[in-house]
């Protein structure tokens, strides 16, 4: 007789896989706090959050973080082209956007997934929305996908997952302890800055274990986690993109998850991030008059004027 995992071990798992040079000390935390991992019946909104016993969300969520994941490989197809014109030659970005007369309806396809995707907040049901129909059910084979670029989305879709459920972890901590900071909005920063802490430090010795790439290793970590960013932008509600109570403005959140890396100026992390930023500024109709010299300071720029 098989027994189905349970809900906890299936996110331990996630973590562990995620993060593979710290599944010993994940499991170590796992057993420490003992907290529940709570799967809630889908309803309008998102459903993400922690207290000092359990871990909450809903498998709705979780299908938002597939589609905007599966869906983020098209941005690069539709603004890396402006982004290659506007760094080569130095003209600003939004120049570069409208010299590119080919973007017209790839943009509007890809404004068109993303409002599919972000309806999904809106919803009760994922059944309620109108799946994509290239875009794969979610699954936890990633080997059953077969398409190399499924299978890529599929491990960004997952770091961005281990991020968010590092971060809800980091709350669960915070309130077993009894030790969080004492503004609300400085505990989401924290737990953002521990969550990526925990993902990217430790890497060089990994890869040199096993082999890998170090650069290839942070680079990727670091692209789930820009991913684990704008979704956590979208699934913000608009009034609490400036901060409030609660919440930070997402433009410090985005900085704290998004900059300081120590990647190579040609890193695709680079290239993959300012296509994602370019797309979210370009739904907010926020000004684009960007002078920069390499995708990296195309990247450091945009996060400047979301502030």
């Amino acid at each position: 007789m098989t027994t189905e995992p349970s809900n906890r071990t299936i996110i331990l798992n996630l973590l562990r896989g995620a993060v593979p040079e710290r599944a010993d000390e994940i499991s170590s935390l796992w057993s420490q706090y003992g907290h529940a991992v709570e799967v809630a019946p889908s309803t309008k909104g998102v459903t993400m959050n922690a207290d000092a016993k359990r871990i909450q969300f809903d498998t709705k969520t979780i299908d938002l973080f597939w589609l905007f994941g599966f869906n983020a490989w098209r941005a690069i197809e539709v603004y890396s082209p402006a982004l290659v014109l506007a760094t080569i030659t130095g003209i600003p970005l939004d120049q570069a956007l409208n010299a590119d007369t080919k973007r017209g309806p790839f943009e509007l396809d890809y404004k068109q997934r993303i409002a599919s995707a972000q309806s999904l907040i809106l919803a009760d049901q994922t059944t309620e929305i109108s799946w994509p129909a290239d875009i794969p059910e979610p699954t936890s084979d990633r080997e059953s996908l077969g398409d190399v670029q499924h299978m890529a989305a599929f491990d960004l879709v997952a770091f961005a997952l281990a991020f968010s459920f590092l971060h809800e972890f980091q709350h669960v901590m915070y309130c077993a302890d009894n030790s969080a900071p004492s503004a609300l909005p400085e505990e989401e920063i924290a737990c953002d800055t521990y969550a990526r802490d925990f993902m990217t430090s430790g890497l060089a010795a990994y890869a040199k274990k096993h082999g890998h790439n170090f650069a290839e290793v942070q680079q990727k970590r670091a692209m789930g986690i820009a991913l684990a960013a704008v979704i956590i932008h979208a699934m913000t509600p608009t009034h609490a993109h400036w901060g409030n109570r609660k919440y930070p403005p997402m433009a410090e959140r985005l900085t704290a998850m998004i900059s300081g890396y120590s990647l190579r100026a040609g890193s695709p992390f680079w290239l993959f991030t300012a296509c994602l930023l370019i797309a979210l500024m370009r739904q907010e109709h926020r000004p684009l008059d960007v002078i920069a010299n390499s995708n990296q300071e195309m990247v450091e720029a945009l996060l400047e004027r979301l502030r």
